[in-house]
């Protein structure tokens, strides 16, 4: 974000710095009395339109903040700044072409602002426009090859697009760059989780729990692949161990008694479910909807419909095709 002053009297420069001052101490409505103060004096002062355009920008009055960067413009074709920061004005405004427009714009008038590919970078993850979006991460990266946080975000916009053999390549990249960087494990096995390689995300996460045992994420998403998996006891060891620290997430609960039903334990399936809709699971009707499932199989039929009612009447119709097979 750039603002700036130039004067054209002595007391329009006065104006202008005051109202600098009063940008820099963040106080955008006294600022932008000042600065139409200065343009009561000369109202063809581009600076004072793009610095009253900022502080509305500031204020996230992004309408009004366009109508004095387009005056600017008008003003001062070769304002760079003017711009960038329309660009960023009609991406908050949801004016994507506008704003891929003005980013090449100032990208063409100001070709050794590298940060620039970064916002377009950006604005196309913003349009769904993954392709776009990583043309720009790597014309970044060619010129900046080191910087291993615009390496993940990259990594992460291969995602998108089911590339994860150039995502992997992308966090060993930054691997060499930090080879301590344990979080590092984590996203690799977050991008294999994704990609549905569990045994390879499982194989990422033991490496960052080597290091950062007692990182929850980690933790977290190991124990979803051993589910994914089915290797339900080590998944129930991990949620299990996951309680000693936080003894009432209903999502922990939850993942146990789901591992416990697929193994046939209704009783435990039913304790763990129960204790999981005590502390408040978010997912009602998908809960009492295994609730139900896990009384069923105990032959406890009152206890079954009772719930897959209760999750039929808070929104979950997956609960009616029970009602039908097993209710009268």
């Amino acid at each position: 974000m750039f603002f700036s002053f130039i004067g054209y009297s002595q007391t329009s420069e006065n104006f202008m710095a005051k109202g600098q001052l009063e940008i820099e101490k963040k106080d955008y409505n006294t600022a932008i009395a000042t600065f139409e103060e200065c343009l009561n004096m000369d109202n063809n002062n581009a600076k004072a339109h793009f610095n009253k355009g900022y502080c509305y920008y500031m204020l996230a009055k992004y309408s009004s903040a366009l109508v004095f960067y387009n005056k600017a413009i008008s003003l001062d074709e070769k304002m760079t700044e003017a711009y960038y920061n329309r660009a960023l004005t009609n991406q908050a405004l949801k004016n994507y072409t506008f704003a891929e427009g003005d980013f090449y714009i100032h990208k063409q008038l100001n070709p050794n602002n590298d940060i620039v590919l970064l916002n377009l970078a950006n604005l196309y993850q913003e349009m769904n426009d993954y392709p776009k979006a990583l043309e720009n991460y790597s014309e970044y990266i060619a010129k900046h090859p080191n910087n291993t946080e615009i390496l993940k975000a990259r990594a992460l916009a291969y995602c998108e697009i089911d590339s994860t053999k150039k995502a992997i390549a992308d966090y060993n990249l930054c691997f060499r760059i930090n080879e301590n960087d344990s979080t590092l494990n984590i996203l690799k096995g977050n991008t294999y989780y994704d990609a549905k390689l569990y045994q390879e995300a499982i194989n990422e996460y033991n490496i960052a729990l080597l290091y950062m045992p007692h990182n929850i994420e980690a933790k977290v998403n190991r124990a979803d692949a051993y589910t994914a998996l089915h290797l339900f006891d080590l998944a129930i060891q991990d949620y299990e161990n996951l309680l000693l620290k936080d003894k009432t997430n209903p999502e922990y609960f939850f993942n146990i008694g789901f591992c416990y039903i697929q193994q046939n334990k209704n009783k435990e399936a039913v304790e763990r479910f129960t204790k999981a809709l005590w502390n408040e699971y978010e997912n009602f009707g998908q809960l009492l909807t295994f609730r139900g499932v896990a009384y069923n199989n105990l032959k406890m039929n009152t206890e079954a419909c009772a719930d897959w009612q209760k999750a039929y009447t808070a929104g979950f119709k997956e609960a009616a095709v029970y009602q039908n097979n097993y209710c009268k």
